[in-house]
C-alpha cells in the first residue's frame, strides 16, 4: 500500500513539471568569456564565442577582438587570436606573468563594444606539498560524451599547508598526457560492415586540458595541514593503456571566483533527475562598459598556481586495468600524434 501511495506521489511531481522550450525565436546572442591570468605564463589565455540559439549547432567564434590586460600598477599585456577557435593569447607570453599584491582587469574590445572585468588582486598561492592517487570506482563521462556510468579508476588527492591568517579559496586544473594502444588491424568499413584492416597507427600520445571545476574553501580547515583531499577522477580505461602524467595546478582564487566555480561544479555533476536542484543563475565578472543591461557570460579568473607532477604506470596498478577499444588507427582521436613527448 505504501509502495503505491510514493509512486502516485512521484507521478504528481513529474506531471507538474512543464517543459522548457528553448527554441524560442527571442534567444538572441551573448559574449561568452572564459580567461586565466596567472603567475604562471603557460596557463594565460582567454576565449571568446558568442552563444548560440537553441537550434544553431555551431560555434561562433569571435577573431577579430581587441584583449589586453591591465593592472592598476601600471602593467599592460596584450592578447592576439592564434587561429580560428577563439584562443587568444600573450603576445609577449614570457613577460605575461602575474605578480601577488597587483590587481588585474581584462578588456576586450569587439564589434564597436568594450567589455571589462572586475579588477582582481592576486593572493598569495598555497603550495601543494603532495599528490598521491589510489584506486577508486566512480561515475564519470568522457569528454563529448553524455554517458555517465561508473568506472574504475584512480583518485587524485592533494595535500597542503591552509594558511592561518585569512579565509582561502582553491580551485584545481590539469593537463593530461597518456599513451595509447588501439587496434587499426580490427577497422570496419563504415559502408559495408566488412573488416578493412589499416597498418597504421596503434600507439599515439595525446594531451588534454581536463576540465573539471574542483573547488573547495578553507571554512572547516583553516590553519590545519589538509591531506588526501581529493580534487579529480580518471578512470583507467582510455587513460591508462600504459602511462599517464597528471600536471595538477593549485590556484588561489578569490571568494567571487570560488562562488562562480562551485555553482558550475554543481550544475555539471548534476544527474538530471527531478530531485535534482534547480539551476542556479550564473554571474560572470564581465560586463559591457557602456550597457549595463547587456548580458556576457563567463569568467575572467586572476589567480596565483602552484603546481606538481605525477606519474602513473599501468604496471604499478594492482587492478585489472580494462583494455581501450578502438578498431582505427589512433590518430583519429583529437589531439592524437605518433610523435613521442619529450622526457617520456
Amino acid at each position: 500500500m505504501k509502495s503505491g501511495f510514493y509512486m502516485l506521489v512521484l507521478l504528481l511531481m513529474v506531471s507538474c513539471i512543464d517543459p522548457l522550450d528553448f527554441r524560442s525565436s527571442e534567444q538572441g546572442e551573448h559574449l561568452v568569456v572564459e580567461g586565466s591570468f596567472t603567475n604562471d605564463p603557460s596557463l594565460n589565455y582567454v576565449r571568446l564565442s558568442y552563444s548560440k540559439p537553441y537550434a544553431d549547432p555551431y560555434t561562433q567564434f569571435v577573431l577579430d577582438a581587441e584583449v589586453y590586460v591591465t593592472s592598476a600598477e601600471g602593467e599592460r599585456y596584450r592578447f592576439a587570436n592564434d587561429g580560428d577557435d577563439g584562443n587568444y593569447f600573450p603576445v609577449q607570453p614570457l613577460e605575461a606573468a602575474g605578480v601577488v599584491g597587483h590587481t588585474y582587469t581584462l578588456h576586450i574590445e569587439v564589434n564597436g563594444k568594450a567589455y571589462e572585468s572586475s579588477p582582481i588582486t592576486l593572493k598569495k598561492p598555497v603550495p601543494i606539498d603532495s599528490v598521491r592517487f589510489e584506486v577508486d570506482e566512480q561515475v564519470y563521462s568522457f569528454p563529448g560524451y553524455k554517458e555517465r556510468k561508473v568506472w574504475p579508476g584512480y583518485s587524485v588527492q592533494v595535500g597542503y599547508q591552509d594558511p592561518a591568517d585569512e579565509k582561502n579559496f582553491l580551485r584545481w586544473t590539469f593537463s593530461s598526457q597518456y599513451e595509447v594502444s588501439t587496434q587499426p588491424r580490427d577497422y570496419l568499413d563504415s559502408l559495408t560492415g566488412l573488416p578493412k584492416p589499416k597498418d597504421c597507427c596503434a600507439r599515439c600520445f595525446l594531451t588534454e586540458r581536463l576540465n573539471k571545476f574542483k573547488v573547495v574553501t578553507d571554512r572547516l580547515t583553516n590553519g590545519q595541514q589538509v591531506i588526501n583531499q581529493e580534487v579529480l577522477f580518471i578512470p583507467f580505461y582510455r587513460y591508462l593503456s600504459k602511462k599517464h602524467k597528471l600536471t595538477v595546478y593549485q590556484h588561489t582564487i578569490t571568494e567571487e571566483a570560488y562562488e562562480f566555480f562551485r555553482i558550475m561544479e554543481q550544475q555539471k555533476e548534476a544527474t538530471g533527475t527531478v530531485f535534482d536542484p534547480p539551476p542556479a543563475e550564473v554571474h560572470g565578472n564581465v560586463y559591457n562598459v557602456n550597457d549595463e543591461d547587456e548580458q556576457v557570460v563567463g569568467y575572467f579568473d586572476a589567480s596565483t598556481v602552484s603546481k606538481q607532477e605525477i606519474t602513473i604506470l599501468s604496471e604499478e596498478i594492482d587492478y585489472p586495468v580494462p583494455e581501450f577499444r578502438w578498431p582505427d588507427d589512433c590518430r583519429a582521436l583529437p589531439g592524437a600524434t605518433t610523435e613521442i613527448p619529450k622526457d617520456w
